[in-house]
């Protein structure tokens, strides 16, 4: 395993905990089907899914990490412009900075 397979696996691991954390052990369904504003979740959501598609789409082309950045900042643009709610705003943003964090800026 190189070294920047066995750190995006533990800023998975990381991202992971730190959703079941804000989670507060609750299923993610159960939080997002109350209809209730859980940003603090959904930032964590958006770090583990944004770094678990990195892992899952390993090197099939245009599939680079800058590439996967920049495709879930293109996105943070538009949930941005177009006035989303606020957990999908928490949940590209928390992509972005998950990405943003291991590729560098």
């Amino acid at each position: 395993m190189t070294v920047r397979a066995t750190r995006l696996d533990e800023l998975i691991e990381q991202a992971s905990r730190d959703l079941q954390d804000a989670a507060g052990g609750v299923a993610l369904c159960a939080i997002t089907r109350s209809g209730g504003s859980a940003p603090a979740v959904k930032y964590y959501e958006g770090r583990w899914a944004a770094l678990s598609e990195l892992r899952r789409v390993g090197d099939a082309p245009g599939s680079s990490g800058v590439a996967v950045r920049d495709r879930w900042a293109g996105d943070l643009g538009l949930l941005t412009e177009r006035g989303a709610d606020a957990n999908w705003i928490a949940y590209a943003n928390g992509g972005v900075d998950a990405l943003t964090e291991y590729v560098g800026d």
